[in-house]
Protein backbone atom coordinates (compact mmCIF):
# COMPACT_ATOMS: atom_id res chain seq x y z
CA UNK A 1 0.00 0.00 0.00
CA UNK A 2 2.81 1.87 0.95
CA UNK A 3 4.25 2.40 -2.86
CA UNK A 4 0.68 2.61 -4.39
CA UNK A 5 0.22 5.73 -2.24
CA UNK A 6 3.60 6.86 -3.52
CA UNK A 7 2.77 6.45 -6.77
CA UNK A 8 -0.29 7.98 -6.46
CA UNK A 9 1.50 11.46 -4.80
CA UNK A 10 3.71 11.19 -8.42
CA UNK A 11 0.67 10.92 -10.44
CA UNK A 12 -1.36 13.60 -8.83
CA UNK A 13 1.50 15.76 -9.18
CA UNK A 14 2.49 15.32 -12.76
CA UNK A 15 -1.51 15.68 -13.61
CA UNK A 16 -1.82 18.66 -12.03
CA UNK A 17 -0.03 20.30 -14.89
CA UNK A 18 -0.39 21.29 -18.46
CA UNK A 19 -4.02 21.87 -18.28
CA UNK A 20 -6.32 24.44 -16.98
CA UNK A 21 -10.11 23.95 -15.18
CA UNK A 22 -13.12 25.59 -16.15
CA UNK A 23 -14.23 28.69 -14.37
CA UNK A 24 -17.07 26.79 -13.49
CA UNK A 25 -15.69 24.14 -11.15
CA UNK A 26 -15.16 24.17 -7.69
CA UNK A 27 -14.20 20.85 -6.44
CA UNK A 28 -10.78 19.92 -5.50
CA UNK A 29 -9.03 22.82 -7.67
CA UNK A 30 -7.23 24.85 -5.28
CA UNK A 31 -8.75 28.26 -3.75
CA UNK A 32 -11.90 27.74 -4.60
CA UNK A 33 -15.14 25.90 -2.22
CA UNK A 34 -18.25 25.43 -1.53
CA UNK A 35 -18.50 28.61 -0.66
CA UNK A 36 -17.01 30.17 -3.98
CA UNK A 37 -19.37 27.78 -5.81
CA UNK A 38 -22.16 28.99 -3.86
CA UNK A 39 -21.16 32.56 -4.76
CA UNK A 40 -21.89 32.32 -8.28
CA UNK A 41 -25.68 31.94 -7.67
CA UNK A 42 -26.03 34.23 -4.27
CA UNK A 43 -28.79 36.34 -5.03
CA UNK A 44 -30.56 34.23 -7.42
CA UNK A 45 -34.63 33.47 -7.87
CA UNK A 46 -34.60 29.98 -8.93
CA UNK A 47 -32.23 27.59 -9.50
CA UNK A 48 -32.00 23.61 -11.12
CA UNK A 49 -29.72 21.66 -9.63
CA UNK A 50 -28.43 18.05 -10.98
CA UNK A 51 -26.12 15.10 -10.02
CA UNK A 52 -24.44 12.82 -12.25
CA UNK A 53 -24.76 9.23 -11.53
CA UNK A 54 -22.02 7.40 -10.38
CA UNK A 55 -19.49 9.87 -11.14
CA UNK A 56 -16.48 8.21 -10.54
CA UNK A 57 -17.37 5.25 -12.21
CA UNK A 58 -17.90 7.13 -15.75
CA UNK A 59 -14.43 8.04 -15.79
CA UNK A 60 -13.08 5.48 -17.87
CA UNK A 61 -9.19 5.80 -18.72
CA UNK A 62 -10.32 6.32 -22.62
CA UNK A 63 -12.28 9.37 -21.28
CA UNK A 64 -8.61 11.24 -20.70
CA UNK A 65 -6.48 8.89 -22.67
CA UNK A 66 -6.67 12.16 -25.47
CA UNK A 67 -5.64 14.77 -22.79
CA UNK A 68 -2.89 12.23 -21.21
CA UNK A 69 -1.37 11.52 -24.74
CA UNK A 70 -1.10 14.78 -25.74
CA UNK A 71 1.22 15.91 -22.62
CA UNK A 72 2.81 12.38 -22.03
CA UNK A 73 4.30 9.78 -23.76
CA UNK A 74 3.09 6.48 -23.85
CA UNK A 75 5.25 5.14 -21.20
CA UNK A 76 3.53 7.70 -18.83
CA UNK A 77 -0.06 6.73 -19.80
CA UNK A 78 0.35 3.67 -19.24
CA UNK A 79 2.07 3.97 -15.30
CA UNK A 80 -1.02 6.21 -14.90
CA UNK A 81 -3.51 4.15 -15.93
CA UNK A 82 -2.23 0.71 -14.42
CA UNK A 83 -1.71 2.90 -10.58
CA UNK A 84 -4.74 5.03 -10.95
CA UNK A 85 -7.64 3.13 -12.44
CA UNK A 86 -9.42 -0.12 -11.44
CA UNK A 87 -11.50 -2.23 -13.26
CA UNK A 88 -11.80 -0.09 -16.05
CA UNK A 89 -12.57 3.57 -13.90
CA UNK A 90 -11.31 5.68 -11.10
CA UNK A 91 -12.02 4.70 -7.45
CA UNK A 92 -13.18 6.79 -4.85
CA UNK A 93 -10.54 7.17 -2.36
CA UNK A 94 -7.46 7.61 -4.20
CA UNK A 95 -6.07 10.54 -4.71
CA UNK A 96 -5.51 10.41 -8.13
CA UNK A 97 -9.33 10.69 -8.60
CA UNK A 98 -10.55 14.57 -8.22
CA UNK A 99 -8.06 15.45 -11.09
CA UNK A 100 -8.83 12.95 -13.36
CA UNK A 101 -12.33 13.21 -12.92
CA UNK A 102 -12.20 17.27 -13.45
CA UNK A 103 -9.38 16.38 -16.74
CA UNK A 104 -12.14 13.70 -18.19
CA UNK A 105 -15.33 16.85 -17.70
CA UNK A 106 -13.40 19.36 -18.92
CA UNK A 107 -14.42 19.43 -22.48
CA UNK A 108 -17.96 18.49 -21.27
CA UNK A 109 -17.81 21.52 -18.96
CA UNK A 110 -17.20 23.62 -21.54
CA UNK A 111 -20.15 22.31 -23.72
CA UNK A 112 -22.46 22.87 -20.86
CA UNK A 113 -21.23 26.40 -19.81
CA UNK A 114 -22.20 27.24 -23.75
CA UNK A 115 -25.63 25.90 -23.00
CA UNK A 116 -25.59 28.15 -19.84
CA UNK A 117 -24.36 31.47 -21.58
CA UNK A 118 -27.57 30.60 -24.31
CA UNK A 119 -29.79 30.97 -21.40
CA UNK A 120 -27.92 34.01 -19.52
CA UNK A 121 -27.37 31.65 -16.56
CA UNK A 122 -25.01 30.90 -14.12
CA UNK A 123 -23.05 27.49 -14.10
CA UNK A 124 -20.61 25.69 -11.87
CA UNK A 125 -19.82 22.08 -10.79
CA UNK A 126 -18.99 21.03 -7.50
CA UNK A 127 -17.37 17.52 -8.54
CA UNK A 128 -20.80 15.37 -9.66
CA UNK A 129 -23.48 18.20 -8.58
CA UNK A 130 -24.43 20.40 -11.59
CA UNK A 131 -26.22 24.10 -10.53
CA UNK A 132 -27.79 26.66 -12.50
CA UNK A 133 -29.47 29.67 -12.03
CA UNK A 134 -30.74 33.14 -13.27
CA UNK A 135 -33.99 33.86 -15.24
CA UNK A 136 -33.47 31.72 -18.25
CA UNK A 137 -33.81 28.06 -15.62
CA UNK A 138 -36.44 26.34 -17.49
CA UNK A 139 -37.59 23.11 -18.22
CA UNK A 140 -36.01 23.12 -21.76
CA UNK A 141 -32.42 24.49 -20.42
CA UNK A 142 -32.77 21.03 -18.60
CA UNK A 143 -33.54 18.90 -21.63
CA UNK A 144 -30.95 20.84 -23.63
CA UNK A 145 -28.43 19.49 -20.35
CA UNK A 146 -29.44 16.39 -20.72
CA UNK A 147 -28.85 16.05 -24.34
CA UNK A 148 -25.43 17.36 -24.26
CA UNK A 149 -24.42 14.93 -20.88
CA UNK A 150 -26.17 12.13 -22.92
CA UNK A 151 -24.29 13.08 -26.08
CA UNK A 152 -21.15 12.92 -24.31
CA UNK A 153 -22.72 9.33 -22.71
CA UNK A 154 -22.70 10.85 -18.82
CA UNK A 155 -25.69 9.37 -17.01
CA UNK A 156 -28.08 11.93 -14.69
CA UNK A 157 -28.90 11.10 -11.33
CA UNK A 158 -32.82 11.41 -12.00
CA UNK A 159 -33.80 11.12 -8.39
CA UNK A 160 -31.63 14.19 -7.65
CA UNK A 161 -32.76 16.47 -10.48
CA UNK A 162 -34.45 19.37 -9.03
CA UNK A 163 -35.48 22.78 -9.62
CA UNK A 164 -35.53 25.30 -6.86
CA UNK A 165 -37.97 28.22 -7.78
CA UNK A 166 -38.56 29.82 -4.40
CA UNK A 167 -35.75 29.49 -1.98
CA UNK A 168 -32.86 27.93 -3.86
CA UNK A 169 -29.43 26.60 -1.79
CA UNK A 170 -26.30 25.35 -3.74
CA UNK A 171 -24.13 22.80 -1.69
CA UNK A 172 -26.17 23.48 1.23
CA UNK A 173 -25.86 27.37 1.65
CA UNK A 174 -28.87 29.67 0.84
CA UNK A 175 -28.53 31.97 -1.99
CA UNK A 176 -32.19 33.12 -2.60
CA UNK A 177 -32.53 36.62 -4.23
CA UNK A 178 -32.88 38.57 -0.38
CA UNK A 179 -28.98 38.07 -0.30
CA UNK A 180 -25.56 38.84 -1.73
CA UNK A 181 -23.11 36.25 -0.48
CA UNK A 182 -23.83 32.53 0.72
CA UNK A 183 -25.90 32.31 4.13
CA UNK A 184 -26.19 29.03 6.15
CA UNK A 185 -29.66 27.52 6.58
CA UNK A 186 -30.97 29.25 9.40
CA UNK A 187 -32.02 26.15 11.27
CA UNK A 188 -28.55 25.18 10.99
CA UNK A 189 -27.51 29.06 12.28
CA UNK A 190 -29.60 28.58 15.36
CA UNK A 191 -28.51 25.31 16.47
CA UNK A 192 -25.20 26.55 16.28
CA UNK A 193 -25.49 29.88 17.97
CA UNK A 194 -27.44 27.94 20.51
CA UNK A 195 -25.38 25.16 21.24
CA UNK A 196 -22.40 27.45 21.68
CA UNK A 197 -23.89 29.70 24.27
CA UNK A 198 -24.60 26.58 26.43
CA UNK A 199 -21.06 25.44 26.24
CA UNK A 200 -19.62 28.90 26.92
CA UNK A 201 -21.65 28.67 29.87
CA UNK A 202 -21.32 24.89 31.14
CA UNK A 203 -18.05 23.82 29.32
CA UNK A 204 -17.70 20.27 28.08
CA UNK A 205 -20.65 19.40 30.73
CA UNK A 206 -23.33 21.05 28.05
CA UNK A 207 -22.37 17.69 25.81
CA UNK A 208 -23.82 15.29 28.58
CA UNK A 209 -27.01 16.73 27.90
CA UNK A 210 -29.60 14.76 25.01
CA UNK A 211 -29.92 15.64 22.11
CA UNK A 212 -26.85 18.15 21.25
CA UNK A 213 -24.43 17.73 18.69
CA UNK A 214 -21.05 15.82 19.74
CA UNK A 215 -18.07 18.01 20.51
CA UNK A 216 -16.32 17.26 17.58
CA UNK A 217 -19.21 17.88 15.73
CA UNK A 218 -20.17 21.17 17.20
CA UNK A 219 -16.48 23.06 16.76
CA UNK A 220 -16.57 21.42 13.15
CA UNK A 221 -20.11 23.62 12.13
CA UNK A 222 -18.37 26.32 14.29
CA UNK A 223 -15.25 26.51 11.71
CA UNK A 224 -17.19 26.04 9.02
CA UNK A 225 -20.01 29.34 9.99
CA UNK A 226 -17.20 31.54 10.34
CA UNK A 227 -15.88 30.80 6.83
CA UNK A 228 -19.48 31.30 5.46
CA UNK A 229 -20.55 34.08 7.64
CA UNK A 230 -17.13 35.72 8.76
CA UNK A 231 -19.50 38.19 11.11
CA UNK A 232 -20.13 35.57 13.13
CA UNK A 233 -16.53 34.36 14.21
CA UNK A 234 -15.62 36.30 16.95
CA UNK A 235 -18.99 35.66 18.66
CA UNK A 236 -18.73 32.30 17.99
CA UNK A 237 -14.82 31.41 18.79
CA UNK A 238 -15.20 33.64 21.77
CA UNK A 239 -17.95 31.02 23.25
CA UNK A 240 -16.04 28.25 22.59
CA UNK A 241 -13.00 29.58 23.68
CA UNK A 242 -15.15 30.47 26.55
CA UNK A 243 -16.40 27.16 27.60
CA UNK A 244 -12.57 25.53 26.94
CA UNK A 245 -11.44 27.71 29.62
CA UNK A 246 -14.09 26.10 32.25
CA UNK A 247 -11.96 23.02 31.56
CA UNK A 248 -13.17 19.32 30.83
CA UNK A 249 -15.66 17.28 33.29
CA UNK A 250 -14.12 14.88 35.14
CA UNK A 251 -13.58 11.20 33.73
CA UNK A 252 -15.30 8.33 35.39
CA UNK A 253 -13.23 5.51 35.90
Amino acid sequence: MGRLDTAHKQARAILATGWTPSDAVHGFIRGRSTKSAAMVHAGSKSALALDLEDFFGQVTFDRVADALRAQFDERVCDWIKGACFREGAIPLGYRTSPVLSNLAFRGMDDEIQDVADGYGVHYTRWVDDLTFSGPGVSDQLLADIRGVLSSGGWMVNDRKTRFMRRSPYVLGLYVGHDVDRPRLPRRMRQRILIETYHFSRLGFEHFSREGVMSPGRLFGRVAYASVIEPELAKLLNDRVSAGHSLGRPPTTP
